[in-house]
């Protein structure tokens, strides 16, 4: 199975990275509004570091990593890995630059890889984890359909506070009752394809 190409949305494109896009993914490892709403993706690090990086996922067969364009800027990025004999994804980031926060860009470019994902992919389940307090992340993943299925307890400490740590799980059957009549880009095959 082979991951990655260009997955567009209504306000977004997701595609693959940029040697370009190194700059801008280690100033938002840097900044500090990211880091709080995120669990830790890479720390800040020089160009090559980057660049080393870039290399290892794309030796991974089942990792993806895929730059946010909104409006010809790149504005974000996704990362994450596929897992299990049964279809699965594990979304492990979705960061949007804060200077472009509050468009709809990450609800616009989680529902475009949830599309892949479900109905190109194929995949039987997806899950993420989350800060508690990120109540943006909380937000667009409740609006696709997402449900908590684990807690950790005090697991982030930062500015004097432990922030639990939620995990959420969402299946294609709950993909397609609240989707699929809406958001399909790839229409359900016949029945008669399968005989």
């Amino acid at each position: 199975m082979a991951l990655g190409g260009v997955i567009r949305g209504r306000k977004t494109t997701l595609r693959l990275p940029a040697e370009a896009d190194l700059a801008r993914f280690n100033d938002w490892m840097a900044d500090l509004r990211v880091r709080s709403a995120h669990p830790v993706w890479h720390e800040p690090a020089m160009p090559a570091t980057w660049k080393e990086r870039f290399l290892e996922i794309a030796k991974e067969p089942l990792q993806i990593l895929w730059s946010i364009e909104a409006q010809g800027a790149l504005v974000g990025l996704v990362a994450g890995s596929m897992w299990g004999a049964g279809g699965g994804f594990s979304l492990r980031q979705l960061v949007i630059d804060p200077a472009h926060r509050k468009r709809s860009y990450a609800a616009d470019a989680a529902l475009a890889l949830h599309r892949y994902l479900f109905d190109y992919l194929d995949l039987r389940r997806t899950d993420i984890v989350v800060h508690a307090d990120n109540a943006a992340a909380l937000r667009v993943a409740d609006r696709l359909g997402y449900v908590e299925y684990a807690r950790g307890h005090d697991v982030y400490y930062r500015d004097g506070a432990y922030v639990d740590e939620l995990q959420l799980l969402m299946d294609v059957e709950t993909w397609r009752r609240r989707w699929g009549a809406t958001e399909r880009e790839y229409a359900p095959l016949p029945a008669e394809a399968f005989r």
